[in-house]
């Protein structure tokens, strides 16, 4: 069998059809894939950590409102800045923003941020109201 065309580039082709037609299930277009993001729930906290890589601290806005935390920001094009033409590209540039919906009530004035190796991690302490309550049955 020939191959008319470079592998690599029907194989990339593809894996971009593939995004588009699954980009904007269940969330809006273009907020699907960046960034990346773990949540974790425990008894205390909520733990959120999101990877941002190429990205400083002072290019990413955090804020919660209404029980959603949004992420976003804006990733700078190096080739542009550096005046090369793009021979490959998969990671995402220009503007982002990706919100999530928390799973309990959350102190607002307590919650923390912190980045380290292109790792953004929110702390969001459990509201006293949202901590699992033990229940203990009265023997008559």
């Amino acid at each position: 069998m020939l191959w008319n065309t470079d592998v690599f580039s029907e194989m990339e082709r593809l894996r971009r059809d593939m995004n588009n037609l699954f980009s904007d299930y269940g969330e809006a277009a273009g907020t699907a894939t960046f960034p990346l993001m773990n949540v974790y729930d425990s008894k205390d906290t909520i733990i959120v950590t999101a990877e941002l890589p190429g990205i400083t601290k002072d290019q990413v806005n955090i804020t919660v409102a209404d029980g959603v935390l949004t992420l976003s920001g804006e990733t700078k094009p190096l080739a542009k800045a550096k005046g090369m033409a793009v021979v490959r590209q998969e990671r995402s540039e220009g503007e982002f923003e990706k919100t999530f919906r928390i799973p309990a009530k959350v102190k607002q004035d307590a919650i923390a941020a912190s980045f380290a190796n292109g790792i953004l991690t929110i702390t969001l302490p459990k509201a006293e109201e949202a901590k699992p309550k033990t229940i203990f049955i009265e023997a008559k």
